[in-house]
């Protein structure tokens, strides 16, 4: 019995990691414009392009609908989401008024291990801009707009986490997540674009480290509206 147990177990622990993984991929390519907003994803060929069976593909679709990355719709199938501008506006709106109140609880809970890790992400940020300096272009390739969407969003977690609010953790992620969904073109992404995001990134590490709320809210109120301001015309 105990075999038996412990071979339950194993497959079951198996099929967590396959399904993480595949979440992964699915979502990275969303993240990176390889799937673009109002793309019909097929159950079974997502499969066959990802080497998997179905179960897997069905629990990150699942995943991803309940992240609000993807819409299901009855009958239909599930779909990359579309934004449309007013729903990006209302978007944006709804995450200036809670990243507000993330940086301000954050300036005052945060932790010497929440600034360690932020510093940590900005150098990161330092090596993608060098990278985009160097290209041609002057702008992102998708692998180096995934490292920066990654870096992004795990900026905004541990300011989440350090405004120490659990019911704040639930909702702003869910919207941060979001705006993958309308920044995933690597053209988007431009050095001087990279430089002015990474200028916040470190202005409200500054504020964090001296705990000063205010100073905290003016910089991530300006974050949020030069965002929507890029996105918009960039549409």
């Amino acid at each position: 019995m105990a075999y038996i147990a412990a071979a339950f177990k194993m497959a079951e622990t198996k099929g967590s990691f396959l399904a993480q993984r595949v979440y992964e991929q699915i979502r990275e390519q969303i993240q990176t414009g390889k799937i673009s907003p109002g793309t019909r994803l097929v159950n079974r060929k997502m499969a066959i392009e990802l080497g998997t069976s179905m179960v897997p593909v069905r629990e990150a679709l699942n995943r991803l609908t309940s992240e609000g990355l993807l819409e299901h719709l009855p009958g239909g199938g599930n779909f990359v989401r579309k934004l449309n501008r007013k729903e990006i506006v209302q978007l944006y709106e709804f995450r200036e008024s809670l990243e507000v109140f993330a940086a301000r609880e954050a300036a005052k809970n945060i932790q010497d291990y929440h600034l360690k890790h932020l510093t940590r992400i900005c150098d990161d940020w330092e090596g993608i801009l060098e990278k985009i300096k160097a290209t041609e272009s002057g702008k992102t390739t998708g692998t180096t707009l995934r490292r920066w969407l990654d870096d992004d969003l795990e900026f905004h977690s541990v300011i989440v986490e350090a405004a120490d609010n659990s019911w704040l953790a639930k909702v702003a992620m869910d919207l941060k997540m979001m705006t993958l969904v309308v920044r995933n073109k690597p053209e988007m992404l431009s050095y001087e674009a990279a430089l002015v995001t990474q200028s916040d990134h470190l202005a409200l590490l500054e504020a964090f480290r001296n705990h000063n709320a205010d100073r905290a809210e003016v910089v991530i109120r300006g974050h949020i509206k030069q965002g929507l301001d890029f996105i918009m015309a960039n549409q």
